[in-house]
């Protein structure tokens, strides 16, 4: 079909006390796995961020809240496990948590991933389940959260617009 050449994943921390983490935030996609890391403070109370993994939807200055993920080399969809659209039916697409520190749980209030091809054409977007509102992640409630309802409709921004309402006070 065509090559995967970009990944945006929004990721909504809950705005719930204790909802902050300094765990690490893993996506899964196509059978491979991404860090999900910047060099914002991440995943923080109320926090809004947009992962991006190789090519952005908006080359090449980004708009916030979109951020380049660290190790971006090895965080892309096009070095070594080359990714490709035909490939988006045959493993699941998550987000994964791995707890550290002294906030061993995390509160995920939002996931939204877009999957790009080309020069930053739309292709896919994932989302959480229809009847998700915050989910505890963490060793003692689970720590995996897949992303079951797909839509390619689109340009993927009423995904990301969605999301951001989300995020705001009082939503």
């Amino acid at each position: 079909m065509a090559a995967i050449t970009g990944v945006l994943a929004q990721i909504i921390t809950g705005n719930v006390d204790g909802a902050g983490t300094d765990g690490t935030v893993y996506l899964g996609l196509c059978g491979r796995e991404f860090n999900l890391d910047s060099s914002q403070n991440d995943f923080e109370r109320g926090s809004v961020r947009e992962y991006i993994l190789g090519r952005g939807p908006v080359e090449p200055n980004l708009p916030p809240p979109q951020i380049r993920v660290l190790n971006a080399h090895r965080n892309d969809p096009r070095e070594g496990f080359p990714l490709d659209t035909t490939n988006l039916d045959a493993a699941p697409v998550y987000v994964r948590f791995e707890p550290e520190g002294d906030s061993p749980d995390w509160n995920l209030r939002s996931a939204i991933v877009l999957v790009y091809t080309g020069e930053g054409q739309f292709a896919v977007a994932y989302l959480t389940p229809r009847a998700f509102d915050n989910l505890w992640l963490g060793d003692r409630y689970g720590k995996a959260l897949y992303l079951t309802e797909h839509f390619s409709g689109g340009d993927g921004q009423q995904h990301l617009d969605q999301g951001r309402q989300l995020a705001e006070p009082g939503a």
